[in-house]
């Protein structure tokens, strides 16, 4: 089994059943949803769709040890994170996948990531050679390999891109021209990053569906400024 930490947007949200009706698949209830009618939208985002709609935080790992303690260190740490608000997001396409990205940095974000790799990591079962090697095939720098040995991933740290991944590898921009209709404003609207995704993917090409949500602290309240 292989479990990953995600961001998934609260299911109030119309960003989460935007996204989840866009890859045809909600993590959530581990049910198929209706795709809107976009030609080839399933051939273009058959890979993508066994993730779910997400953002990685602590990428999939092959999991040692009991799940339980991992959860019991998540919400040790989550319960001294307090919420935060991410940035808008944006529309991109990147050595050609569609996907959702920060508009702007966030270092609450970079600090929760970090934070969720180096103390999960425990429970991340070693990849053997093989596995590594197999991995390594497309990586581009040095430091991308050494994080892949080290950590499981090799875009952590200062590597880390938040994205929420909505094709495979395309062609051309025409899919990303439709996501931008498709999605609208929605990626734009204020959201708050209130609670982490805990996902497993149960057998080797399984889809990955939502073990639980465990939440943040509450957020801290602005300061009142005296009135004189």
């Amino acid at each position: 089994m292989r479990v990953a930490i995600y961001y998934l947007p609260e299911t109030d949200d119309p960003l989460w059943t935007a996204g989840c009706n866009w890859l045809g698949w909600d993590s959530e209830t581990a049910q198929a949803r209706q795709r809107p009618p976009i030609y080839g939208l399933a051939e273009a985002s058959r890979r993508a769709s066994r993730y779910g709609f997400h953002a990685t935080i602590k990428a999939p790992m092959p999991l040692q040890g009991k799940l339980d303690d991992l959860i019991a260190t998540l919400e040790q740490q989550l319960a001294d994170t307090p919420a935060f608000f991410l940035p808008p997001l944006q529309l991109v396409q990147d050595e050609g996948f569609v996907a959702l990205r920060l508009s702007q940095p966030c270092p609450e974000l970079h600090a929760l990531a970090d934070a969720c790799v180096r103390n999960l990591e425990p429970w991340r079962r070693p990849y053997t050679d093989e596995e590594i090697s197999a991995r390594s095939q497309k990586l581009k720098l040095p430091r991308h390999r050494e994080y892949l040995e080290r950590w499981g991933y090799p875009y952590v740290f200062e590597e880390f891109v938040f994205h929420m991944t909505l094709s495979d590898q395309q062609p051309d921009t025409r899919l990303l021209t439709i996501a931008k209709e498709y999605f609208g404003d929605i990626p734009w609207r204020p959201r708050r990053l209130q609670s982490l995704a805990l996902a497993c993917e149960t057998d080797p090409n399984a889809p990955f569906t939502l073990l639980r949500r465990l939440p943040l602290a509450p957020a801290t309240p602005a300061p009142q400024q005296n009135k004189s």
